[in-house]
């Protein structure tokens, strides 16, 4: 070859440079990831703004039960189970099936609301020991067998309430 002849070589073309889209796939399962942690974020977040009625509920139930414990006071804790109860079924159902119920009704509006089927049986309400909500500041003979399991049967059915929002602000 002489040199002074050109070889018939083209210029070096360099590759395009690298498009941002289509992303790679483990850019997409990060997004995906991402999505998921939120959805779950927010899942858990509504599922406990749902049960902080009953958690509430319950607190009360214990703080009404430790009183109790310590000056043995029936009549106190019977007034405040039944208010208990009262402001509990106001919060979880609506208030016209349950506000202005008094008396048998109001003890068979409990009963209906339990979902345990053994003591939906008994009626624990009706024919129980939830008889002393409404007759127990009229009677003056002790109940204490009652009581105890009046305690028993207000706990169950604050656990059983169902999950609502709780519209308070936080």
């Amino acid at each position: 070859m002489q040199p002074d002849q050109q070889l018939p070589l083209k210029d070096i073309h360099l590759p395009d440079a690298v498009s941002w889209w289509p992303p790679a796939i483990g850019y997409w399962l990060l997004l995906l990831l991402i999505i998921f942690i939120i959805a779950g974020i927010f899942f858990i977040r509504h599922l406990r703004k749902m049960n902080r009625i009953k958690k509430l509920a319950l607190n009360e139930f214990n703080s009404i039960k430790q009183r109790y414990e310590n000056d043995l006071d029936a009549n106190k804790l019977v007034n405040s189970l039944s208010a208990l109860l009262r402001r509990a079924a106001i919060s979880c159902y609506p208030r016209t099936d349950c506000a202005s119920l008094t008396g048998s009704n109001w003890l068979t509006w409990l009963d209906k609301q339990f979902k345990d089927n053994y003591l939906q049986k008994e009626n624990g309400f009706s024919t129980g020991p939830g008889y002393l909500l409404t007759e127990f500041n009229y009677s003056g003979s002790s109940h204490s067998n009652d009581i105890t399991q009046l305690i028993k049967l207000t706990e169950s059915w604050l656990k059983q309430l169902p999950a609502v929002k709780d519209n308070r602000v936080n």
